[in-house]
């Protein structure tokens, strides 16, 4: 197997074989680890959220932290991966609406993630009150949907981009639809 790019014309695959190979795993690696992240991240905050023992609460939210340790690296390297399988294969990173849609919704993890969780649910977490006999939820429930809400909200959009990565639907952005095809073969006059 040869380790030289496949064809560059525009449209064709810009990876060889092996690197393509590489990067797939890579991607698909580190994009399953980053979903599991996030669905832990609610499995864990869903519990401490619900239950009554606010010593254990506590011990679930630090799991949280625990596991949220690993989600910037796991979301910079599945943008960083998807970017480059993007820009190596015939998909390109916005010739194709499925493309972009991908890039947008993991761009928005991201932002929402550093922006929202680090100056919203962190500081709700401290104030973790609880009335005797009930649960987190029974005594703020605001503070408790918000610590939910955002890992709902995340799970749901990289699900959605897993979806996508499979359908493939819609079709060629405006741009890349308007090109001329190019022809093998035939000169320009």
């Amino acid at each position: 197997m040869s380790n030289r790019p496949a064809s560059t014309k525009r449209g064709a695959r810009r990876l060889s074989p092996r690197a393509y190979k590489l990067w797939s795993t890579v991607h698909l690696v580190v994009a399953s680890a980053w979903l599991g992240v996030t669905a832990a991240k609610l499995v864990l905050g869903l519990a401490a959220v619900l239950t009554g023992a606010p010593p254990r609460a506590q011990s679930l939210y630090l799991a949280v932290d625990a596991v949220d340790v690993t989600f910037p690296p796991l979301a910079i390297a599945t943008l960083l991966s998807g970017v480059v399988l993007s820009m190596g294969t015939r998909w390109g990173l916005l010739r194709h609406y499925w493309v972009v849609t991908k890039l947008v919704l993991t761009i928005a993890v991201i932002v929402t993630a550093v922006q929202l969780e680090d100056r919203y649910v962190r500081r709700a977490v401290p104030a973790l009150e609880w009335r005797d006999g009930g649960t987190f939820f029974d005594a703020q429930p605001w503070s408790a949907g918000l610590l939910l809400a955002l890992p709902v909200v995340h799970l749901i959009m990289l699900v959605a981009v897993t979806v996508l990565s499979v359908y493939k639907p819609w079709g060629k952005t405006r741009k890349a639809a308007a090109r001329p095809p190019v022809r093998r073969g035939v000169e320009a006059r």
